[in-house]
């Protein structure tokens, strides 16, 4: 009957333990995979949109604007150079009309 308490409460105990680490390493990536795509977004911030794409892939769409300006949207956590997570990342940089991403935007959903 004892053995059986002990087990009962170093078993819940083991579970607890698990579930909060598994919690924990799920932040610490999270918050990894943030610092990651900052850093990245910031090195291409001002730079000609060839070197976005040769970094990111081709994107999921573009979207014309007006005065020559364009659009570029990556969706989706198949994003070559950034690591993978359950959620949709959506990258969205603005390019002039001379092929210059002037303005970048991220998204986590």
């Amino acid at each position: 009957m004892v053995f059986e308490v002990v087990f009962f409460f170093l078993s819940l105990t083991a579970l607890g333990f698990w579930l909060l680490t598994s919690d924990a390493v799920a932040d610490w990536r999270r918050i990894i995979r943030a610092r990651h795509v900052r850093r990245l977004m910031r090195s291409l911030d001002g730079k000609p949109i060839t070197q976005a794409e040769a970094v990111l892939g081709p994107p999921s769409e573009i979207i014309d604007g007006a005065g020559g300006r364009h659009l570029y949207v990556w969706k989706g956590p198949d994003v070559q150079s950034i690591p993978s997570a359950p959620s949709l990342l959506i990258i969205t940089m603005t390019v002039d009309s001379a092929g210059v991403v002037t303005h970048v935007a991220v998204e986590e959903r």
